[in-house]
């Protein structure tokens, strides 16, 4: 819904008439308000801080609930003819009930109030470049960015640029999403630069086929100990996603991706496939159980597959899905087959990834586990009831791509690579055009990999984990 407000009046009164006439305004929001009940797993949800012999309570009852709201509002100021646009967002997130704002990640909502806790989600400009027949636009600023799902989708400063020639549309930009000042660290050492690019065309109607490509490039800067020695920051496995690298070592990685989306009558499918290659060097790579690489440069060669087949039968849609993050199973060596994202948000699982009610208490937001990578295969079931409900369910199997090692509390060698299977089911209940209700449940039967999140870490899974979440969403 878009609300034009007659603002003339307003800005004339500081002179500028003449812009306003000339600027459209349109006001956006998405309320958001989700409720989350769980079992024994009170450090489990610490997005992708993974703990060892902690997240998982077997000796004690854990359980918990909360409520919480995000609130995203924004605005788009635009010339009549669309050719410049201006946007700006706003997100108040995960202010909790009853939450102190001195204590934990989220700034609470408790006795008189909230504190402190709004964000800028988005400032950016986006405007048509001058003298250009085709469409061709230029977007500067902190905006939303997607080259692929799998790989990057989030928000980020940048400079980029997309068009369409004809069926061929394209998008090359830089991004920086992380700076340290030349100042105190020397010339060009700590920012985080990232190249990227792709191309899409439709081979046929309602599908596409696309290429990307992304270079992120980081130089470090030396460090030396109080005797002068040369040392290293630690390349952590706990760590593993390129926003938590920042400027700690040197970086020139290349991601390079095929996608498609093909739909023949009511049978779709879905495809990605990505190589990831380059270096991470000045490192010091250390695995989940603590063992350590004597090598300080390394290659990297990892993988990453996904695959929808599905068909709809009516209101009906089936997907069967596999999914594949390929995994490093030797800490010791200078090569890194593990795939890495750079900022992403899963949701094909309510307990391991952000398909529940408070998408922003997570166990992980990646397509992997640890550096371990994962095998997914899940089929999943959705069904419009109507044209207000919607119901839906799904089975998942999960494991790493390679063992998780790690050391028992009694002093035993441990390693698995079953995550579990998983059952999800939700309901979504239209209550008015803009206002849906819902309400999802997952239950993992854990696998024995992941007894190394729990507490007593005796090699086998001994908790299952659930979780129940309902929310009231309104979106303008």
């Amino acid at each position: 819904m878009k609300k034009t407000l007659a603002v003339a009046a307003i800005v004339s009164s500081m002179g500028f008439v003449g812009s306003a006439v000339a600027a459209n305004f349109a006001f956006h929001g998405d309320l958001d308000h989700r409720f989350q009940v769980y079992t024994n797993h009170a450090d489990f949800l610490v997005n992708d801080h993974f703990k060892k012999g902690g997240a998982i309570n077997t000796k004690d009852d854990v359980n918990d609930s909360w409520g919480e709201v995000k609130y995203r509002m924004w605005t788009e100021m635009a010339s009549d003819n669309k050719n410049v646009k201006g946007v700006y967002a706003i997100e108040i997130g995960g202010l909790e009930f009853g939450k102190d704002g001195s204590v934990g990640r989220s700034v609470g909502g408790l006795y008189s109030g909230d504190g402190v806790n709004i964000e800028t989600r988005w400032a950016y400009l986006d405007m048509q470049v001058p003298g250009v027949a085709d469409k061709m636009r230029l977007k500067t600023g902190l905006q939303p960015f997607n080259l692929n799902k799998y790989f990057w989708k989030e928000t980020v400063m940048g400079v980029n640029l997309d068009g369409q020639v004809g069926n061929v549309g394209y998008y090359v930009g830089w991004e920086r999403p992380y700076r340290v000042d030349a100042g105190s660290a020397g010339p060009d050492v700590g920012d985080v630069d990232a190249f990227v690019g792709k191309v899409s065309f439709s081979p046929m109607a309602k599908s596409k086929v696309g290429f990307f490509g992304s270079y992120i490039h980081n130089d470090s800067a030396v460090l030396h100990d109080e005797n002068g020695a040369r040392t290293y920051n630690t390349l952590d496995a706990n760590k593993w996603e390129f926003k938590k690298l920042k400027d700690e070592f040197d970086l020139s990685v290349y991601t390079m991706g095929l996608t498609g989306k093909f739909n023949i009558n009511n049978l779709f499918f879905d495809g990605d496939f990505i190589y990831q290659g380059g270096t991470i060097d000045n490192a010091t790579y250390r695995d989940q159980n603590g063992v350590t690489s004597a090598a300080h440069d390394y290659d990297i060669s990892a993988f990453f597959a996904h695959v929808d087949v599905g068909a709809k039968i009516g209101a009906t849609k089936i997907t069967g899905t596999y999914m594949y993050s390929s995994g490093d199973d030797d800490p010791t060596d200078d090569n890194i087959d593990a795939y890495m994202a750079t900022d992403v948000d899963m949701t094909f699982s309510g307990v391991i990834t952000e398909g529940h009610a408070t998408t922003d208490d997570y166990f992980t937001e990646r397509p992997y586990i640890l550096d371990k990578g994962l095998h997914l295969f899940r089929v999943g079931v959705d069904n419009k009831v109507s044209s207000k409900l919607k119901v839906g369910g799904a089975l998942m199997y999960m494991m790493t791509a390679e063992d998780i090692t790690y050391t028992g509390a009694q002093g035993q060698n441990f390693a698995d690579d079953s995550v579990g299977t998983e059952v999800d089911a939700y309901v979504k209940y239209k209550l008015y055009p803009d206002v849906t209700m819902s309400m999802n449940f997952g239950y993992l039967f854990t696998g024995d990999a992941m007894d190394y999140f729990e507490s007593d870490l005796n090699g086998s899974a001994d908790e299952d984990i659930y979780t129940v979440g309902a929310r009231i969403r309104y979106k303008f």
